[in-house]
């Protein structure tokens, strides 16, 4: 699957990107595997359910769990903030997209 970013002229975006990654890192690992893969790493359902190994009605259940949980992170500002850039959020970010796509 290709990867595309896309550039956003808001100013809030680096704060919120290091905020997203930080709500990723909240989440139990199976849904957390499951929403970058699909959402950060461009991956088809189908796709993500041979690299996590399981149906992909399973990828599809644990990426709503995901983003349900992580909507309700993301608006309770129960996560840590590391002060961390927007190009290190997005290079962590989508570097656990590419081990999560090799490991398997």
């Amino acid at each position: 699957a290709e990867r595309t970013l896309v550039a956003v002229d808001d100013p809030e975006a680096p704060v919120a990107l290091d905020e997203l990654r930080q709500g990723l890192a909240m989440l139990p690992a199976e849904q957390r595997e499951a929403l970058i893969l699909v959402g950060a790493g461009g991956f088809a359902y189908e796709e993500a359910a041979e690299i996590c190994d399981c149906a992909v009605g399973t990828v599809k259940s644990r990426v709503s769990r995901a983003r349900r949980a992580l909507h309700g992170i993301l608006e309770s500002g129960s996560y840590d903030r590391d002060g961390a850039s927007a190009g290190d959020a997005m290079r962590a970010i989508l570097a656990d997209a590419e081990r999560l796509s090799t490991v398997r």
